[in-house]
């Protein structure tokens, strides 16, 4: 990192360093200077901004900023509103919580992760969901989302990948809305 990059992108590439770091390997195996090679800052500088390794490790495993983007937003509009934010993550933060949840559930440390993810995301998600089978549907919206970027980032299908932001949420925000409010949802006329 050069002294030119802003506060904001310093403590960015930290916590995305982190995450990879803790994702990888047990709490104990991680060393601040190993976060710090990855991210190209010093030790000094990740102490500056996170205090400790305890604090790094709270804020890398923690879904709460995204949660916040993703759960903003009125009710009726909230399957569109997920699938958007969602692709403005990939394409603008080269993040995606739901596939960091899952790929961090089978590593050290994973059940912070998942409990994080259903703390921040799942358990507020289900809460707005109106009417019965709000945390089933929560799960399904969530595994849908997770479904979406798998195959955009990880798999990178072709056919998924060809597609714009526009065209990905006509086709995937519908269903996720008919998840979040069944009974809003009115059929189409014939």
């Amino acid at each position: 990192m050069s002294s030119a990059d802003a506060p904001g992108q310093t403590r960015d590439a930290i916590l995305r360093a982190a995450r990879r770091r803790f994702a990888q390997r047990a709490f104990a195996e991680v060393g601040l200077r190993d976060i710090a090679l990855d991210s190209g800052v010093s030790a000094a500088l990740v102490v500056k901004y996170f205090g400790t390794k305890e604090n790094l490790f709270a804020e890398a495993v923690s879904f709460a900023t995204e949660a916040s983007a993703l759960l903003d937003c009125e009710l009726d509009r909230l399957g569109e509103h997920l699938v958007r934010t969602l692709l403005d993550l990939h394409d603008r933060a080269n993040s995606d919580p739901f596939l960091r949840a899952v790929i961090t559930a089978f590593r050290p440390n994973g059940d912070d992760f998942t409990a994080s993810f259903r703390h921040h995301v799942v358990e507020p998600l289900a809460a707005r969901l109106p009417g019965p089978d709000a945390q089933l549907r929560a799960d399904l919206i969530c595994a849908q989302l997770i479904g979406l970027g798998a195959v955009r980032v990880a798999i990178n299908l072709p056919g998924v990948s060809a597609l714009t932001v526009d065209e990905l949420v006509a086709r995937y925000a519908p269903e996720l809305q008919r998840l979040v409010d069944p009974q809003a949802v009115t059929s189409p006329a014939s």
